[in-house]
């Protein structure tokens, strides 16, 4: 592959444009493909025949992509970085992260049948 590095600025507007809200190169997300924490930094960018750029996660040897990355690995309550996380990023009730146990598949967005 043909990594390439880019100047800060150029590097988070491609993390942005293809993983969206990165704050800054400093920030670190979660990679499901490696199950390891990356920050922006470390995020390898590659280019490819046709001059695309690509972004491959930062832990060495994981080629995960932005598909695979998330803000913690909020499937895991126990995890220690969920916990950090969920310390800073309290759920609320119909917030981001709450599960709702009364979940009917029949209702819609609006809660109306249908």
């Amino acid at each position: 592959m043909n990594y390439v590095d880019l100047p800060h600025n150029k590097k988070l507007n491609l993390l942005n444009e293809h993983d969206g809200d990165w704050e800054n190169l400093e920030q670190s997300k979660w990679c499901l493909h490696c199950s390891q924490s990356f920050t922006g930094l470390a995020t390898r960018v590659w280019k490819d025949d046709d001059g695309r750029l690509w972004l491959e996660c930062g832990t060495p040897g994981c080629d995960g992509s932005p598909i695979d990355w998330a803000p913690y690995p909020w499937w895991d309550d126990t995890h220690p970085a969920t916990i950090e996380y969920l310390k800073k990023n309290p759920r609320t009730e119909n917030g981001p992260g709450f599960l709702d146990d009364e979940f009917d598949e029949d209702e819609g967005e609006d809660g109306k049948r249908g």
